[in-house]
């Protein structure tokens, strides 16, 4: 079987049906990334309230907020449901993977992951993002942002000049890569429509946006403790974000090969956790790009939600293999998913393990707690935060019907979180702790009930 690029490896992973992307994206492209996300006539289909609404950000040819292609960044916006509520606020980032050299990134401004060209007028979410109380009891009537992803990085490029790029159409195409830009200029856009008077917001965001959960969780505290001079409660709860400084199946570092050469070309190093970037010598800083790095920094409250065999993990990271003359390739190819010989089929679907490759895999979710709750230790243990980490093989499931569903221990995903939302922040971690089990070497090879 061909090896799966990341695109196809979102379409093959996929186990539910879900939302319409935007317009321009080709059909399946970063699918996992969008469950339970929905654009368009979508979005009013599954909203029960009016969904978001599209923003785009104002005089960026000052402030420079713009994505890959130059237009304009943007996001999606909906007004609290009620005035008990005007002050509550839930911001998401949203996810999309990531674009790896000069020629990926290249194709990705011309799609709705680089461009704001095409974007649909309204959004709305699924899961900890949906506006249905019998789903999301605590978030539904708060207002909710949908910042929407287009500058290649996670929101943490930071390079005041564009890269030029000759594309394989033999035209040069400048490429922008401004993530810190738009959350600044995102933050001072949301303060104009209520944000300033802010008192308990919850900053989420799924793979890419979970990431970028990790990277900008202090920084965006910070902000909003000059911005919202009434804000109480500051929460971060990450879905599907730690992605792990891991080698393959074979070795090879081939997701960090990736993540180290975009945070050169996006100039990241000052759009990550000032903590982490100060801590690592300078050959060192492209780490601060995984959430492994930053978590250890943050400071501010922080629930991870993550599978520890997570289903783009496994294949983009754990069977990958570099596209051929990357990091020059001349191909807009994004990834090689999948690719180590022998490991396609267990990449996809860990049922299709044998038992030696199942003992594989679950060596992955060993490193997996090992970076979360030993590396991350300081963090992990801290009195006020927690953590769900589960077992099941799938990617951005906080954001799905899962959300109510995956349970460890008869606490479901919504409830853990509930839990920890509603807790005053001075309780131990390890009471809104949930830890996943590994997997049988016989089949049924998955060992959560609630994953099927």
């Amino acid at each position: 079987m061909a090896p799966l690029s990341s695109v196809a490896l979102y379409c093959a992973l996929a186990s539910v049906a879900f939302a319409a992307s935007p317009p321009d994206f080709k059909a399946g492209v970063f699918e996992n990334d969008f469950e339970g996300l929905y654009f368009g006539e979508e979005a009013e289909k599954h909203s029960l309230r009016a969904p978001m609404q599209l923003q785009l950000l104002q005089n960026t040819a000052s402030t420079g907020a713009v994505c890959l292609d130059g237009t304009p960044a943007g996001f999606y916006f909906a007004s609290a449901a009620d005035a008990a509520n005007k002050n509550n606020w839930q911001i998401y980032f949203q996810g999309g993977g990531w674009c790896y050299d000069e020629e990926d990134c290249w194709g990705r401004s011309s799609t709705g992951l680089g461009s704001s060209t095409h974007w649909a007028k309204t959004s709305t979410g699924g899961g900890i993002m949906s506006d249905d109380c019998t789903v999301n009891p605590d978030f539904c009537n708060f207002n909710r942002v949908h910042m929407a992803y287009c500058d290649g990085n996670s929101f943490s490029g930071n390079r005041d000049e564009p890269v030029v790029v000759t594309g394989l159409d033999g035209k040069k195409k400048p490429l922008y890569f401004r993530g810190r830009r738009i959350i600044d200029q995102t933050l001072a856009a949301l303060v104009k429509l209520g944000l300033g008077n802010a008192e308990n917001v919850l900053l989420t965001g799924c793979s890419a946006g979970g990431l970028a959960t990790y990277l900008h969780t202090d920084y965006v505290h910070e902000r909003l403790t000059t911005l919202a001079p009434k804000m109480t409660k500051f929460r971060a709860s990450a879905i599907s974000g730690f992605f792990l400084d891991h080698k393959t199946v074979e070795g090879k570092p081939v997701y960090p090969t990736e993540m180290q050469t975009i945070f050169a070309l996006a100039n990241s190093t000052h759009g990550l956790n000032d903590a982490c970037i100060a801590a690592m010598p300078a050959s060192e800083q492209w780490r601060c790009n995984f959430a492994q790095y930053a978590y250890q920094y943050t400071t501010s409250p922080t629930f991870p939600l993550n599978s520890a065999l997570d289903s783009w993990q496994t294949g983009c990271i754990y069977t990958s293999e570099l596209v051929p003359g990357f990091p020059n390739q001349n191909v807009t190819n994004n990834g090689d998913c999948a690719a180590a010989p022998g490991w396609s089929a267990c990449a996809r679907n860990p049922e299709a393990c044998n038992a030696s490759q199942i003992m594989t895999m679950n060596q992955y979710i060993v490193d997996f707690r090992s970076a979360m709750e030993v590396q991350g230790q300081a963090t992990y243990s801290k009195n006020g935060n927690g953590a769900f980490v589960h077992s099941c093989h799938t990617h951005c499931e906080a954001q799905s019907p899962a959300w109510n569903k995956f349970a460890i221990g008869g606490v479901t995903i919504q409830q853990a979180v509930s839990k920890w939302w509603n807790s005053d922040g001075k309780d131990t971690a390890e009471e809104h702790t949930y830890t996943p089990c590994l997997y049988k070497s016989t089949s049924k090879h998955e060992c959560n009930p609630t994953c099927g």
